[in-house]
């Protein structure tokens, strides 16, 4: 029972640290704070193309990496999501490390500036429908955290 008060009385902090945070921040969204692009390579004869998302973060601001190496953190790593009309045979996305970052004796790891994220999409014999590509972030600066967003770009 006591696990259980404890779950409740953290997940109102961090709710209410939200709130406070959105406040702070106007309702600013995060996409405000970073921007995206993608380059693909051509579909290979293994029907394999490669994507390489690039994240350019204004300076001062933050978002949190894959792996964010902190579990109460987690939900806010940056996540890269590919799919098409047709189904993909798979995705792996691949993250850059993170810059360890300590904050009031939380440590976890950030990216900052500009990042790069590489993905190899495996496709169907003969798919050559277009990429969605969906971005989840959150950017922070030292005193608030932006609502979170998520970044879309379609690849022809």
């Amino acid at each position: 029972m006591r696990y259980y008060h404890l779950g409740i009385v953290f997940a109102m902090s961090v709710a209410a640290l939200a709130w406070q945070a959105d406040a702070d921040a106007g309702g600013t969204k995060s996409e405000s704070k970073v921007k995206a692009k993608v380059e693909t390579s051509k579909i290979d004869t293994k029907e394999t193309q490669t994507v390489t998302i690039t994240l350019d973060i204004v300076k001062g601001w933050h978002l949190y990496a894959n792996p964010v190496n902190h579990e109460f953190l987690e939900g806010a790593e940056t996540k890269v999501k590919i799919t098409s009309k047709a189904k993909l045979k798979g995705v792996r996305v691949m993250y850059p490390a993170g810059k360890v970052h300590i904050d009031k004796k939380e440590k976890y790891d950030i990216y900052e500036g500009v990042v790069k994220i590489q993905a190899v999409v495996q496709r169907n014999n003969g798919d050559t429908n277009p990429l969605e590509i969906v971005i989840d972030v959150q950017a922070c600066d030292s005193s608030v955290c932006l609502q979170p967003s998520k970044l879309k770009l379609m690849v022809p």
